[in-house]
């Protein structure tokens, strides 16, 4: 008779990723200089749904995460980072930073100007 040993199952940690993403999403936007309406109008809400979305931690749709990583050019595992700086988001493509910050046309990057949020 074979025995079969059960390995005990770790539980994953309680964490709410998607009041993580709304955070981050949120510091993009303004490390990009845009508003909501701007994510909203990319994602095909209106302006009032949106502000629900961000701001009551209304439930998010998983079509709806993937559309805004699109919106910010990142993936959707970006989005739900635990650590994801500002700092990090402001970096240049020569020091690492990610892609989302050098979408800013307007050259605030490029001087070294960073304008208080």
């Amino acid at each position: 008779m074979s025995t079969t040993m059960q390995l005990p199952v770790a539980s994953a940690p309680d964490v709410d990723y998607q009041s993580i993403a709304v955070r981050n999403m949120q510091m993009m936007l303004s490390v990009r200089g845009l508003k909501q309406v701007d994510l909203a109008n990319y994602m095909g809400k209106n302006r009032q749904n949106m502000n629900r979305m961000i701001k009551t931690g209304m439930s998010w749709s998983f079509n709806d995460m993937a559309k805004a990583a699109q919106f910010f050019g990142v993936s959707i595992d970006t989005l739900m980072r635990t650590d994801l700086s500002q700092a990090e988001l402001l970096g240049s493509n020569n020091k690492g930073g990610l892609h989302v910050a050098d979408l800013i046309s307007d050259g605030r990057l490029r001087r070294g100007w960073m304008l208080a949020a």
